[in-house]
């Protein structure tokens, strides 16, 4: 008796964005006492659904069964940079974590019912290509169901 992952379907999004951005920590306001998310990152998690929607839209919002991704970054060098730096990993801020847990939470609903589905998230820093090149992320979702098969005797 054992559990039988099927691939279900493959999504893939490219999302264009001004900058590529890691979930920040939520802030605080003690004058008003309420707590808010910074204004970048709900740009950035805009960005990233509403890149979703317009090639999905809510095709696999109501999917509940194991979900794994492929997150990849691409961000160019500053001007200030030399050019023979192009290439090289991209070792800088945002961390991998931050980004992966912006586009999970930004495809909540969306992409699967909840981002706890999600049993493998690999987050990919693609080396620095020069300046002048648009930054995006690119992300990869494999859908799969579970089916419970007993073994024969």
């Amino acid at each position: 008796m054992s559990w039988v992952q099927t691939l279900a379907a493959t999504a893939r999004v490219v999302v264009p964005v001004r900058e590529v951005v890691g979930k920040q920590r939520p802030r605080t306001d003690y004058r008003n006492h309420r707590t808010y998310t910074p204004t970048k990152t709900l740009k950035a998690e805009k960005e990233v659904r509403d890149a979703w929607r317009a090639e999905y839209g809510e095709t696999f919002a109501g999917h509940d069964g194991p979900v794994r991704m492929r997150i990849s970054t691409y961000r160019p060098l500053a001007k200030s940079n030399p050019k023979y730096w192009e290439g090289r990993s991209d070792m800088g801020k945002p961390d991998w974590d931050n980004v992966g847990k912006l586009v999970c939470d930004s495809l909540n609903g969306l992409a699967f019912k909840d981002d706890q589905q999600v049993i493998t998230c690999t987050v990919n820093k693609r080396p620095r290509p020069c300046h002048g090149t648009q930054p995006f992320i690119s992300i990869y979702i494999e859908y799969f169901v579970e089916e419970y098969v007993k073994e024969k005797k």
